[in-house]
């Protein structure tokens, strides 16, 4: 029993592999679960059917994948460090626990306004504590990269633990259909994306019993804290200590640096879970992949993973994998055909989004044409410059929010300039998806709202950062490493600006409310929940409401995907959703115009209903002046904890 007992712990200590084989089993589960539910369903049969296929090609891959003798990494602790480690690990829970100490159901605007200052504190001191480990010989590199995905995911939960009932809209939504598929098995019409996310967390809570809500919190924060540390590690361990035979500790220590002060890029796109954002982590893992040249078949997976998460990413990392085999194997064509299939992949990458947009957006073409597209570019550098008079901390943040696309865009150049020869094989591809990017923001989509027509535009941009980022990670250890070996003096000065600018990415980084930004979005909030529940439980009739974001998001959370009703335009969710859809229209007519039984007609005639029902939340532009109104024409009211005011149509 012993000698089996040291045997696990002995397995336990071995990070790298251990992370290779879940980040394997996660990528196949995803990859088969997507195909099988999209051809047949996500029942028990299912499942089975998914788990048994991802067991047997996880067995037949991983001795092929998983075969680097660098890929394993020790957790092993001298003890001398023991009181280092013992204090980090006190600060990092201590902020942990002020996050949920101020876990809050208010109808929050920032998560800033209920976490106390002394978080940013507790976070600085956490960071120093980290670098002090990171920079001791003797502590292994496994329990650094541990300790890294500690401070990664600290960084990433903020949200995911402050808000009570979730954080953004679209979670909501991914949940209620997942919820939904995990009931019924299946739900029609099944389009060909997304499926990657929900089966992985479908699966997950059948087999762990953990509820679809928490897993849909915490999936990409979790995940991104578990692989990214790892992967950046061992691309630039790859690039700057193998590639040059070096045993100097000092290159060693600055990759680790490099790697604690990368969020300064920023992390925002993992701090909620939505199919976007997971396909965001696996197409960085695939760039990080191939960008070191990897084993093609990791590279490929993790595509193919990517594509079943989110075909918006997915086509792009298809392209990136197809041009990596092309350049691997180019030797063995004959030049005629060598032509032929680099001008079908890059045409393919350039083409594959933009087509795909244009069939399932709508088929229409932006009518501001090429001007659509400049002002899209302009937004991106229009508070570059000098920052206000206000306090010395906010001009800091501030001066950095407002010049950061501006950095971003030197910072890239500077890359793809000292890095040319590593990044020539990769320039043809990122000017395909550059010519994907001006090509989609010509495209004009139905079902969004004028202020979303430019997002997926905008995403094709941040695709395009990605495929750019190991130059950033390269120029980024650069610096350190020059920092690393400079005079006492001059690394404490850069630690406190590298600190600050630490600090300042994880305040910008979430949504936030002072005296430069006002975040748009409110929270879901208890009383959303209250009021849906309490109209819910009054009627005895089909009804419709009309309400905001957070309010729907509350419905959606309360009831899932169940009330629906058939119009002559299609089915119609019970409250407004999307933004685009023709009920938020007539919401936005009541509490911007006038709120009166002819518009709310006009939407229950298009349901087909005869009672409906008007929420106005008490934070709302102008919500005085509405409710009052409302008053008058509506008829009935009622309120909910004098923030949330309800009011009823009968037609």
């Amino acid at each position: 029993m012993i000698k089996r007992a040291m045997k696990i712990i002995d397995r336990i200590k071995t990070l790298g592999y251990s992370n290779d084989y879940l980040k394997l089993a996660l990528t196949l589960i995803i990859i088969i679960g997507a195909l099988i539910y999209y051809l047949y369903a996500l029942n028990w049969l299912g499942i089975l059917v998914t788990l048994i296929t991802s067991g047997v090609a996880f067995f037949v891959l991983k001795k092929s994948i998983i075969k680097n003798k660098n890929a394993n990494i020790k957790l092993v602790l001298d003890k001398k460090f023991y009181y280092l480690i013992g204090g980090y690990l006190l600060s990092w829970g201590f902020a942990f626990w002020l996050l949920w100490s101020n876990q809050s159901g208010r109808a929050l605007i920032s998560p800033w306004e209920v976490i106390p200052s002394s978080f940013f504190l507790i976070y600085a001191l956490s960071t120093l504590i980290l670098i002090s480990i990171l920079v001791k010989k003797k502590v292994s590199p496994g329990i650094k990269i541990a300790l890294l995905s500690g401070q990664y995911l600290l960084t990433t939960l903020v949200a995911a633990i402050v808000y009570k009932l979730g954080y953004g809209f679209d979670p909501f939504v991914h949940q209620a259909t997942m919820e939904l598929i995990a009931e019924k098995g299946v739900v029609f019409p099944k389009p060909p994306y997304y499926l990657g996310e929900y089966s992985l967390i479908i699966i997950l809570h059948k087999l762990s019993g953990l509820s679809i809500y928490f897993l849909n919190k915490i999936l990409v924060p979790v995940l991104s804290s578990l692989f990214l540390p790892l992967a950046f590690y061992r691309f630039l361990k790859a690039e700057f200590v193998l590639k040059n035979n070096s045993t100097d500790y000092q290159a060693t220590a600055a990759i680790f640096l490099t790697i604690i002060f990368l969020p300064i890029l920023t992390f925002s796109p993992f701090i909620a879970t939505t199919p976007q954002n997971l396909s965001y982590l696996f197409l960085i893992l695939a760039v990080l992949a191939g960008f070191s040249r990897q084993n093609l078949t990791t590279v490929w997976l993790l595509s193919l993973a990517t594509v079943a998460i989110h075909p918006l990413t997915g086509l792009p990392a298809l392209g990136l994998s197809a041009w990596l085999t092309f350049q691997e194997h180019q030797a063995s064509l004959k030049i005629r055909a060598r032509k032929i299939v680099k001008i079908i992949i890059l045409a393919g990458t350039a083409l594959a989004l933009p087509l795909t947009l244009f069939l399932t957006g709508g088929r229409n073409l932006s009518n501001n044409g090429w001007i659509g597209l400049k002002e899209l570019i302009g937004n991106f550098f229009i508070n570059c410059g000098s920052v206000g008079r206000e306090t010395w901390l906010l001009n800091f943040i501030y001066f950095f929010a407002h010049n950061y696309q501006l950095i971003l865009v030197i910072l890239i150049a500077l890359a793809l300039i000292l890095f040319y020869r590593r990044y020539q094989k990769w320039f043809l591809i990122i000017s395909a998806l550059l010519v994907a990017f001006i090509l989609s923001s010509q495209i004009r989509f139905n079902d969004l709202i004028n202020y979303e027509q430019a997002s997926y535009a905008t995403r094709i941009l941040v695709i395009i950062v990605i495929f750019c980022l190991p130059g950033l990670v390269l120029l980024s250890y650069k610096l350190i490493a020059k920092i690393y070996t400079a005079e006492k003096k001059l690394q404490i000065l850069w630690l406190i600006f590298g600190l600050g600018l630490l600090l300042s990415s994880l305040y910008l980084s979430y949504p936030r409310f002072d005296k430069y930004w006002h975040s748009r979005g409110y929270a879901t909030s208890l009383n959303d929940q209250k009021a849906v529940q309490l109209i819910d439980a009054q009627e005895t009739e089909p009804y419709l409401v009309l309400a905001n974001q957070p309010v729907s998001a509350a419905a959606l959370n309360a009831f899932g995907f169940n009330h629906y009703f058939t119009t002559p335009d299609g089915p119609l969710y019970f409250y407004p959703i999307p933004t685009g859809g023709p009920l938020y229209q007539y919401y936005l007519e009541m509490v911007y115009k006038n709120p009166s039984h002819l518009v709310m007609n006009k939407a229950l005639d298009l349901a087909g209903v005869k009672v409906g029902y008007l929420i106005v939340n008490k934070y709302w532009y102008q919500s005085g002046q509405v409710i009052n109104a409302a008053k008058l024409t509506a008829d009935s009211w009622q309120e909910v904890n004098k923030e949330i005011y309800i009011f009823k149509y009968k037609y």
